[in-house]
């Protein structure tokens, strides 16, 4: 459930950024989830799972200080690394929720949103309700991002499938998610896939109204 991935993210919070290279998570991968969301100075900016702020700086960078980001997640460890990322750049526009995605309350609407590695961590039930959550804040013509693992598609499949075995023993994610079919029922989605297909980043732009 729920808690034994809170838990068990709060165990390995202070691992986590050692952990990233056996993903194969790297900054590459972070910037081209932050680029698809097609940021703009000013823009306000929400993160579903920010677990320990790996995305922060480039967030950050990409509003500028008239730009705000707003981060949630559900494990105090992972937040707590988080604000030490905050605090080392000496951010004051960003703001951390400690809360289940699926039943977050978000007081404002966002220009762009991202489950970043997060998305196939909630549990079934919660996906869809993380999901509408979020889309119901997000202004017209903003775009919803989902970097997510993709090992069922990768045609690297039978030479990683070991790896990735091990990798989920580490890791809370489900593999087999898939993030793309989830997010059509909210619009047409571009898909990108990086690293061999071992990582997709799914958009959906929200239409305009008029």
């Amino acid at each position: 459930g729920q808690q034994a991935i809170t838990s068990r993210y709060d165990r390995i919070a202070s691992l986590y950024r050692l952990l990233e290279p056996l993903f194969l998570i790297n900054p590459l991968l972070r910037r081209r989830a932050v680029r698809a969301m097609a940021l703009r100075p000013g823009d306000q900016v929400l993160e579903m799972g920010v677990g320990s702020g790996r995305n922060l700086p480039y967030l950050l960078d990409a509003v500028g200080p008239q730009g705000a980001v707003t981060g949630v997640d559900l494990s105090p460890g992972m937040l707590a690394e988080a604000r030490k990322v905050v605090a080392r750049r000496g951010a004051v526009n960003v703001r951390l929720i400690e809360s289940d995605a699926s039943t977050v309350a978000l007081d404002r609407d966002f220009d762009a949103i991202l489950f970043s590695l997060s998305y196939s961590v909630i549990p079934a039930a919660g996906r869809p309700r993380a999901l509408d959550r979020a889309w119901a804040r997000l202004r017209p013509g903003g775009r919803l991002v989902v970097l997510d693992g993709g090992t069922a598609r990768t045609r690297l499949r039978p030479l990683i499938a070991p790896i990735v075995r091990q990798l989920n023993k580490l890791g809370p994610g489900h593999p087999d998610v898939d993030s793309g079919d989830d997010l059509a029922r909210l619009g047409e989605v571009v898909s990108e896939s990086t690293l061999f297909d071992i990582y997709w980043i799914y958009t959906v732009t929200k239409p305009a109204t008029g």
